[in-house]
């Protein structure tokens, strides 16, 4: 039995950024504003945060499977919080992340301003983040999936520059329509499941499946979630908030959008996929395309970029679609499986358990798993680099940062760790998740090959085999991106010999904090990649992301042979078609002459093409507004129809029997009373006398005073009565709907 004590941790661990971040507010208004002071309470508070997802993580592994707390009244239904590996697994993440991140921001933040304000949006996004990770139903995550978005926002406003503002426009737009979607999901998917619960969804999809009712309204919540969820992650289309906000946020900030941030949105991307629509082969087919032109779009953005920053932004977009291909590939195994064993897995089938074992069904879960998590650490030392050499150069422009990387044996080793992990290359993190991700989609194109037509299923052989075919063209498109950046920093030098020189005196560029943040972050690309099968396949086992068919597939876990020459093979495609692209596009196309004899690189990527601003603005800023607009003057116009209709008819004028008196008798007293001391006056100064005529005066005053009051007395009239009508058709439609 869980105590108490043990049940609350996991809230804690959510409380406790939010308890630090009024600790920090307050200590900001009574002490003296020292940066180093708060640069250290921040690490302080990060490591105390690690600590408490390392102590839940080790209850867990003593035989504590799982958490719960509640948090009754907030929102009608109550905050729930759960804990299970794969919660726990980021939990941990983020933590380090964080942690890391602040290590980094002591060296990095220091000539900055306004960073205790940073300091404490950060620490009430990190608190948004971890209850994100241990929400127990779809409002929790919603509830601090809505803060996590808000507070962030300040990151990408951080700066206040007119570049930093403009991006911290389109970061809260996207955010605020991605909420409202989710919200809306979250609406019908309670009306037809009755439940938010992640343990209770399940099994009220698979009896709503079972039953043979009309599954349409889920795939409409479905929809509507993956708007919301898919721009936090930068799935295509809805990533156009993502080059600018990366590019202006800090260099530490930046970090966590890319590493822990948009993890968040695939953790609900996750959670629609596996616990709302479970073997829903048709919905798994649609995040499966939309993974493949995710990676697709973001590598060749990535390729054609001539800033280092945005190289990286959309290299987080590529990898996002990797892992959205892994959760596509899941629930059309799953599809797959039921399909097969005639009936659906958790409504008591013992075959589906073998199934797994013998097909891809753990090689695509522990992929999107592994994946995730092997692209956060890669990211973290990314981005850490990315803004150390923005530290000296002052710039992300490849010409600017060309050579700053030479004679810099720690910045060359870490850097190249992370390119290479990333990449895909043998021996490293990448390439073990990677692996698994296309062994998956081979083994199903097969299965696909030997069913033939027998089977009807989402996915065709043909799709299956282009969906492999762009998976190792993707890989081979961060292979050529990562090696452009690599050449700039550490073969290439500078155009300008004084600038490359200053360059190479830099011996001390990083401080021993800072060159901490980054290493400990790049130990464990290596590790995954040599000990494969003793380092992620216990982290995979332990973090299952199957959430329904966790418990049936738990002890089935087979392993590839990620060294065998089948498996290599695909990393050897990828690096061929890397090569390749690198010399065609990024040495021939985006190397052009800066003088007559020095070369440099320009973006080449198109400007009419950019979403954000030719799409998503025309759209909602023009357009939108154009089509409302018309139809409040249609609207109005009717209005103002309808007045006159019926001051022509029932409200029409009629004659009044007799002229009404001016004033009333106050009026007409005090004004004559007014009248007559003037008279007298001008009798005894021996005045030529004119009358005022102060009644007409002060009966004119006294109709201007009534008249404004009935003008308020209207107006609040009209409020109250839209206000109620607003509140009758809430109700109807609540009526409606239960």
């Amino acid at each position: 039995m869980v105590s108490m004590m043990e049940m609350r941790e996991t809230f804690t661990a959510v409380l406790y950024p939010f308890l630090m971040c009024a600790i920090v507010g307050l200590l900001s208004k009574v002490k003296s504003k020292e940066k180093k002071t708060f640069a250290l309470i921040m690490i302080l508070a990060g490591a105390l945060e690690l600590a408490m997802a390392l102590y839940l993580l080790s209850c867990d592994l003593r035989g504590i499977e799982i958490r719960v707390f509640e948090v009754s009244g907030v929102g009608g239904l109550g905050l729930h919080f759960l804990y299970t590996g794969f919660r726990g697994i980021f939990g941990v993440l983020t933590a380090f992340a964080w942690f890391v991140t602040a290590l980094f921001s002591y060296e990095y933040m220091k000539n900055d301003t306004n960073v205790i304000r940073y300091d404490l949006y950060n620490l009430l996004t990190l608190g948004a983040t971890m209850g994100i990770f241990y929400a127990g139903d779809l409002f929790t995550l919603f509830f601090f999936f809505e803060i996590m978005s808000f507070t962030s926002f300040m990151w990408v406003a951080h700066r206040q520059t007119r570049e930093a503002f403009y991006a911290a426009g389109t970061y809260l737009g996207i955010a605020v329509a991605g909420g409202m979607s989710i919200l809306m999901g979250l609406f019908i998917v309670y009306d037809r499941l009755g439940t938010l619960a992640f343990d209770a969804m399940y099994g009220r999809a698979v009896e709503l499946m079972m039953s043979g009712a009309d599954t349409t309204w889920l795939f409409v919540a479905a929809g509507c979630m993956f708007v919301g969820f898919g721009a936090k992650a930068s799935a295509f289309p809805v990533h156009v908030w993502l080059p600018d906000s990366y590019t202006e946020a800090p260099a530490p900030a930046t970090a966590l959008l890319s590493a822990v941030l948009s993890k968040t949105g695939i953790f609900g991307i996750l959670l629609i996929t596996l616990d709302m629509l479970p073997m829903q082969g048709s919905w798994g087919a649609f995040i499966l395309i939309v993974g493949v032109v995710t990676m697709v779009v973001g590598g060749v953005r990535g390729v054609m970029s001539a800033n280092f920053k945005t190289t990286l932004a959309y290299s987080s977009m590529s990898q996002i679609g990797f892992i959205l291909t892994g959760v596509g590939m899941q629930s059309l195994y799953a599809e797959y499986l039921m399909v097969l064993s005639g009936d659906l897995i958790g409504s008591g089938s013992e075959t589906a358990a073998e199934f797994a074992k013998t097909f891809g069904m753990n090689m695509a879960t522990d992929g999107t798993c592994l994946h995730m998590l092997n692209h956060a650490l890669i990211k973290l030392v990314l981005f850490m680099i990315a803004g150390l050499i923005f530290m000296h150069v002052g710039s992300y422009d490849l010409n600017q940062v060309r050579g700053f990387g030479r004679r810099k044996p720690f910045l060359f080793v870490t850097f190249l760790l992370a390119a290479a992990g990333v990449g895909g290359i043998p021996l490293l993190n990448g390439y073990v998740s990677k692996t698994l991700l296309h062994e998956s989609i081979a083994e199903y194109g097969e299965l696909l090959a030997a069913a033939g037509s027998s089977l009807a299923l989402s996915a065709t052989p043909a799709m299956i085999k282009a969906v492999e075919a762009l998976f190792l063209f993707s890989g081979g498109l961060t292979i050529a991106y990562m090696t452009k950046l690599f050449v700039v920093l550490f073969v290439e030098k500078n155009s300008d010999k004084k600038v490359q020189e200053a360059y190479d005196a830099k011996g001390e560029y990083a401080s021993l904090m800072t060159k901490a943040a980054i290493g400990v972050c790049a130990l464990p690309i290596p590790l995954i990649g040599l000990l494969p099968n003793l380092v992620a396949e216990p982290v995979a086992a332990y973090g299952l992301v199957r959430f329904g068919l966790s418990e049936q597939l738990r002890h089935q876990q087979e392993y590839i042979h990620f060294f065998s020459l089948k498996n290599l093979s695909g990393a050897l495609i990828s690096i061929t078609v890397g090569a390749a692209v690198y010399f065609v596009v990024v040495r021939f196309m985006m190397l052009r002459g800066l003088s007559s004899n020095q070369k440099g690189y320009r973006d080449i990527f198109p400007s009419w093409l950019n979403m954000e601003k030719y799409v998503y603005r025309v759209v909602l800023y023009t357009a939108v507004p154009f089509v409302l607009g018309i139809i409040s003057r249609i609207l109005d116009s009717f209005v103002d129809i309808l007045v006159v209709l019926l001051r022509k008819t029932v409200y029409s004028d009629r004659p009044l029997p007799h002229e009404l008196s001016e004033g009333n008798r106050v009026t007409h007293c005090i004004g004559m009373s007014i009248e007559r001391v003037r008279l007298l006056y001008y009798a005894v100064m021996r005045k030529e006398y004119t009358p005022k005529n102060y009644a007409h005066k002060l009966a004119m005053k006294k109709i201007d005073i009534f008249e404004n009051f009935r003008i308020i007395e209207r107006s609040l009239s009209f409020g109250l009565f839209m206000f109620c009508v607003g509140l009758g058709l809430t109700m109807i439609y609540l009526l409606m709907v239960n």
